[in-house]
């Protein structure tokens, strides 16, 4: 079931054969997700895409995952490549800092509203950090518009350690994470805002603007 304010909820299956119950045909298409070309279906035929396009405000089509399937495998489920339209790792962090520093070029720069987490839809957020002197860290020579205060802490975390009940869990990083226009959207009003502008200020790295880290157990 999806649920939009103002809207009539929406019952899509789950099942594998829903797909072409619409007459939509199952065929695997190009889909583009952040950058990268994979595959999809066509799902939940005319009714879900007129109720997303009514939501969204733009003419749109809901894609499912095309699972691919290695005939030369004989035991297992035999799929390959990713199971979803993931992003390079399970879970995404960012810190409490990292966003109060954006905001702060934000102000300064006269770019309209803050932001808060939701704007980049991450796992986890680390709310408070250690206070850490400027030798800590090695300059990133990659940016040359480097400044010490423009530190975002999770850039520099190897591992980070979750513990619940005597249970450790470990995550590792994978890498940084490259944003796009999304960012610029407010999650509470839909409103386009000036995020990703700010971010390029002094985030660019390699033709890339990145905000947050990747980790995966």
């Amino acid at each position: 079931i999806v649920s939009a304010p103002g809207h009539t909820n929406l019952v899509l299956s789950l099942d594998k054969t829903s797909g072409t119950a619409f007459g939509v045909s199952d065929t695997p298409r190009d889909v583009e997700v952040c950058g990268a070309l994979c595959k999809g279906s066509v799902w939940g035929g005319p009714e879900a895409s007129k109720w997303f396009s009514s939501v969204l405000g733009i003419r749109c089509w809901l894609a499912r995952h095309y699972e691919r399937v290695d005939p030369r495998k004989q035991s297992g489920t035999g799929h390959t490549g990713k199971d979803s339209y993931s992003n390079e790792a399970a879970l995404l962090v960012v810190s409490q800092r990292s966003i109060s520093l954006l905001n702060s070029i934000i102000f300064s720069q006269g770019w309209g509203k803050q932001v808060d987490s939701r704007h980049f839809r991450p796992n986890i957020v680390i709310s408070s950090m250690p206070s850490y002197g400027n030798d800590d860290y090695q300059q990133d020579s990659v940016n040359e518009n480097y400044y010490p205060d423009r530190i975002h802490p999770e850039d520099f975390w190897v591992k980070i350690v979750i513990s619940c009940e005597g249970t450790d869990l470990e995550l590792s990083a994978i890498g940084k994470c490259a944003r796009c226009q999304m960012v610029d959207i407010d999650p509470t009003s839909g409103m386009k805002g000036n995020t990703l502008r700010a971010l390029a200020q002094y985030r660019r790295e390699r033709g890339k603007i990145n905000f947050g880290t990747f980790f995966a157990g």
